[in-house]
Formats: C-alpha cells, structure tokens, sequence
C-alpha cells in the first residue's frame, strides 16, 4: 500500500475515533518518510485527541518546522493552546494561520475566543464577524458573538444575536447552540433584571429536551435564585429538589461549582428562614419602607429582613447581579456589570436608600488582589489603593446624579476553612489584603460622608473569622444586615 494510501487510512481511523490505531500507523509512514510533514501532523492530531498536550505541541511544531505554509498546522496548535487557556500563545499561532488564509473562518472564530478572554472586546468581535462572514451556518459563531455583545453591555444586540443564533442551529444542526444560548439568555435576562422573562426562557429550554442534564440544573438552579429572591419558596424548593442531581456529576466544570454553591446556599437559607431561628429579624408588615440591597449571592440572605435606620422601619429587597466584583465596576470600558447596576439604580425613586455590597468575590484566596498581586508581584496596598476610591466614588457619582443614597457594606473576615491551603505566612498576608481593603473602604466613605456597614469589625477574631456570623465559607446569616445597622 503506498504512503498516500495509508496516510488515508490514519486520517479515516482518526475520524473514527481510532487514535491508537491511527497513531501506530502513523508511526510505521514515517519509519520510511520521516520528513512527511502530513504524517507528523495527523500524527500530533491524534495525540491532541488523546489529551496528551504537551506531545501534541511537540509535533504540531515539528510539523510546521518542515511545512510553515500550511494554515491548519498553525490552527490546530492554536487550538491546543486554547484548551490549555495559554490565550497569548494560542492567539500568536491562529494570527499565522491567518496571516497564510485569512478566509478560514475557525481561526478567525478561536482567535476572538482568545480576544475576549483576554478582554480584548472589540477585536474579538471584528475577528467573529469575519468567521460568521465566511461561514454563516455555524450557529457557535452567533452564539460567541452573543456573548460578545453581552459581556459590553449591549444587552439588546446580544439578546437578537442568540436568537439568531438558535435559528441558524435549528436550520443547519452544525453547533452547540441549543445546549448553550438558553443559559445565555436566561443570564442576559437576569442582568437586564427582566425575571419573568428570564423564567420564561429556563422553561423553553428544560421544555426543549436537548439539553444535557448539567444545563437543565444550571436553568433549575437558575429558577431558584429567582424564586427566592421574590418570596416564592414553594417553587423554590420544587426546582432545588428537581436538581439535586448537580451533586452526582463528575469532574464539574468551575461554572458548574458555582452553580452548586448557589443550590447548597439557597437550600441552606429556606431551611434557616422555615426553622424560625432568625425570627425576630423578619418583624415587620408590609407597610414598611423597601431598602435595597445589591450585590452577588451575598445579598441572598438579608432578602426580606427588617431593619431601622435613622429612626425609619425598612424592608430589605434584594437584588443580584451575579459574579460582579468590584474590578468590573472600575474597568474603563463599558460592561454587562455597570450597565445592569445602572439600570437599576436608574429604576428606583429618587430618596431610595440602597446597601451596595460587592468585594467579597475581589478578596478570596483563589480570585481577586491576592492572587492578581501574588502573580504580577504587585503591592496588594497599591492595588487596592487605586481601586477602591475609583469604585466608592463612582458609586457615589451614581448615587447623585439618581438623588439616592448608597450605603456601603464591607467584606467580612475570612472563613477559617477557606483559608486552610495556604502556607502560615501567606494565610497572614491574605488576612491583611482583607483588614487592609476593609480599612480603605473605610477612610474613603469618611472622606465621602458615606455610610458604611462595617461587617468586617462585626465579624473579625484576629483576622479571621470569629464564627458568629457565617453559615458556610462565604456567607453569612440573616441576623448580619440587622446587626449592622444596628450598631450604626
């Protein structure tokens, strides 16, 4: 059988998901051509398919090295470089492959993939337009655009861009569109605060039958967090108990942990709140005053509490903006997070008394100023510095042009179990970003003449945690919001 032939052969066994066997003859071509740089390339493809990475790299540069004029040998190192996240290298070989065909519409797609992860927003989107322009029944080319869009804030353009994109998914079958853009939309939904909306969408998409079992929890879960956050607990709990299967799933991806954190936090607060233990924190008629409360899921447990303030009865109303953090607030470029916190401060009345309450997700072990100085070998004092006046006063800014006020609440100590992986020093300079963040947002609300909830006094031993408060690593119980304001 001659070399082409084979080489044919390797290819339809690497199609048929046969790596080993398209390797082992991969390996008998180049015995007799070892500069067969096709060979060398399929050989690195199998490799890829395999998850052995590293190997891969090896040969797809092996590859290029005898035939630099072929765009898929860059492309496809590109790729592995993007499923390492490795975002700057994988972008540099998909340019190459570029810079070879500029009409291939995958590289143009995985470059703006690496764009936006980079945070490169408008260059992602030049780069996914080209791949949609070249190839317009990819529905993952709409759907990533989509989420361009979303990600800037341009809320309307992304809502008819997933549209679009289910309707090139159910026309040409050639993405994963319909796995995906339901939680797209139920996220785009929930941004622009539009709730019944968004439950509407995570029916369509449970209702639809095409999804995994992991996306229809992630809509379930979804459900949850609505439902509470508007009283109703019976729903709440039917769709907590519709997806108690998120616990059985192996290996889950860090969305899918987050989304865990939100079904294990919710459940824990309906089971507080039925148990009667925090009572007395949820004492008042519904002639009370509302008083807002925003943030991440750290607004969850203060929903519905009662608090006085300034002599004046107050219902807490929470409401959320999922995983913002204060960074997102500071970026120069517009975002999904400004645009939504804006649109609902610009919905209150004027006088409205609002509790902000982002940073916590900014000042963990794992996301935020400690790893961002740990890495870029930075002063955590410098970077929070320069970040927490430029949010305190754009907040404020906010709050003037709107004739509200903004109550400012802090971060509290850390969990001690949070904690536990770092060595004894870095738990020490960990403890003192959170005590040093906490004293910034301090000195810049006296500066202001803001108020602000200081739940890092209410909650702090030496540091840490002094247990009083948390119900889990991260959150803390109904009964906090009130002490707070209590001891104003």
């Amino acid at each position: 059988m001659s070399i082409k032939s084979n080489i044919g052969k390797a290819e339809a066994l690497f199609r048929q998901t046969e790596y080993a066997e398209s390797l082992s003859l991969c390996t008998k071509i180049l015995d007799k051509k070892p500069r067969l740089a096709d060979a060398i390339h399929l050989m690195a493809l199998n490799y890829y398919a395999l998850g052995e990475f590293d190997t891969a790299i090896v040969e797809f540069k092996k590859a290029i090295a005898i035939n630099s004029q072929q765009p898929s040998f860059h492309s496809n190192l590109g790729n592995v470089y993007l499923d390492q996240e490795k975002f700057i290298e994988a972008s540099r070989y998909f340019e190459k492959a570029l810079n070879l065909d500029p009409l291939l519409p995958a590289p143009n797609y995985n470059l703006s993939i690496c764009l936006h992860r980079r945070r490169d927003y408008l260059s992602a989107e030049s780069y996914c337009k080209k791949a949609i322009l070249q190839d317009a029944t990819n529905s993952d080319y709409y759907l990533h655009l989509g989420v361009i869009y979303f990600d800037r804030g341009q809320f309307d353009h992304a809502a008819k861009t997933f549209l679009t994109a289910l309707q090139v998914e159910n026309k040409y079958k050639s993405g994963r569109t319909q796995v995906d853009v339901y939680w797209q939309l139920f996220s785009l939904h929930l941004s622009q605060h539009r709730y019944q909306d968004a439950l509407e969408v995570a029916d369509l998409g449970i209702q639809s039958q095409q999804l995994s079992e992991q996306q229809l929890c992630a809509l379930l879960i979804g459900k949850v967090i609505i439902y509470f956050l508007f009283d109703h607990l019976e729903e709440a709990k039917q769709a907590i108990q519709l997806s108690e299967v998120v616990y059985q799933f192996q290996n889950p991806t860090t969305f899918l942990k987050n989304i865990t954190v939100f079904h294990t936090y919710i459940k824990n607060l309906i089971a507080i709140y039925e148990s009667g233990e925090y009572k007395d924190c949820y004492n008042l008629g519904n002639d009370a005053e509302k008083m807002y409360f925003i943030s991440e899921s750290h607004g969850f447990a203060p929903n519905r509490t009662s608090i006085k303030y300034k002599e004046l009865d107050y219902e807490i109303n929470s409401l959320f903006i999922m995983g913002a953090k204060v960074i997102h607030f500071v970026a120069e470029e517009e975002n999904k997070y400004q645009v939504s916190l804006v649109s609902l401060l610009r919905d209150l009345a004027p006088g409205s008394k609002v509790v902000i309450a982002f940073g916590e997700i900014d000042c963990r072990t794992d996301e935020g100023i400690y790893p961002y100085s740990v890495k870029s070998n930075s002063d955590y004092k410098d970077v929070i510095d320069d970040m927490v006046p430029k949010y305190v006063n754009a907040l404020k800014n906010i709050a003037d042009s709107f004739k509200i006020e903004i109550i400012l609440y802090g971060v509290p100590a850390p969990y001690p179990q949070s904690i536990e992986l770092l060595s004894e020093s870095e738990q020490q300079t960990f403890k003192d970003v959170i005590a040093y963040y906490n004293l910034s947002l301090a000195n810049t609300c006296l500066s202001l003449n803001m108020t602000l909830l200081d739940v890092y006094a209410l909650t702090n031993k030496n540091g840490q945690s002094n247990l009083d408060y948390h119900i889990d690593y991260h959150h803390l119980s109904p009964r906090t919001v009130p002490t707070l304001f209590n001891n104003i």
